[in-house]
């Protein structure tokens, strides 16, 4: 091989090995061995906390950055960044699902409120710039229509409630994952809010044509389980499928079940008002 495309294959080769390194571990924490005096207790300490209140040996005078530092721990730009967990998702959504279930919250904004959040912001774009309003529903039923169009109007929480019919099939098909053992329905839970939240950024990104958000999101969710389960490829592609057939039927016997509730609700009624009837 040419000495120039050897060195930028080695070049390459280098850049991908600190990627998949980052991948597997991308924070690294330091032990601050400076002595500090406690601005809350007034103990003397070395570390990044106060012992015996827990203050940070970071809090001291109010500056200009202490005002950023309080609006940024409300919107998630501090030491746990939501926009650095939204930037892990995207490129170690796996390995960050891994971490966060497993004890490692430090390396992730809260999942649930960086949802919230998530939907409070696209919320506010939307009232000030709205699109074409989603179309209506027409089932035949009153009650499973309004629950379509309500999902459509609270997309955040769509994505969600449509990723909780795969947890039981997720924890059913990938309980003996050679990576992740013995995963659990809790834990099935705070991956599909993690899913969730990559297919509310993607979908709100490119919302036309629906078919392109949905191919994104099917890949996100495959390197996500591949990433923490450690199945090869073909065992977790087709674990994956099984998953979606099984959730789309638990969602389609929900629907049935919602149906079959409006006819007898409707039926009570009628009888009712034939019975007061002169």
């Amino acid at each position: 091989m040419h000495p120039f495309f050897e060195k930028i294959r080695q070049i390459l080769k280098s850049k991908w090995q600190a990627f998949r390194a980052w991948q597997e571990q991308p924070i690294e924490y330091r032990m601050d061995e400076t002595e500090h005096v406690c601005n809350n207790c007034g103990h003397k300490f070395e570390g990044n906390y106060c012992p015996v209140c827990s203050q940070s040996a970071r809090d001291a005078r109010i500056t200009w950055m202490t005002i950023w530092q309080g609006i940024g721990q409300l919107w998630g730009i501090d030491s746990r960044s939501g926009l650095y967990t939204l930037w892990q998702l995207l490129w170690r959504p796996g390995y960050l699902v891994r971490d966060f279930i497993s004890g490692k919250r430090q390396v992730s904004y809260p999942p649930v409120k960086l949802l919230i959040i998530l939907a409070a912001v696209v919320a506010l774009v939307q009232y000030f710039f709205p699109g074409p309003p989603p179309e209506l529903a027409h089932t035949g039923f009153t009650h499973v229509d309004a629950a379509f169009n309500w999902m459509n109007n609270h997309q955040h929480l769509r994505e969600l409630l449509t990723g909780c019919a795969f947890i039981l099939p997720t924890w059913y098909l990938f309980r003996n994952a050679p990576r992740y053992p013995n995963h659990t329905i809790p834990e099935g839970f705070f991956l599909q809010v993690y899913i969730a939240i990559l297919s509310y950024v993607i979908s709100s990104l490119i919302p036309e044509p629906q078919i392109i958000p949905t191919i994104l999101t099917s890949i996100y969710c495959y390197a996500a389980y591949k990433q923490l389960f450690g199945y090869g490829s073909w065992q977790t592609l087709w674990r994956l499928i099984v998953c979606s057939v099984l959730s789309i039927a638990i969602l389609i016997v929900i629907g049935i079940l919602f149906a079959l509730l409006e006819i007898v609700f409707n039926g009570c009624r009628s009888l009712a008002a034939t019975a007061y009837l002169p």
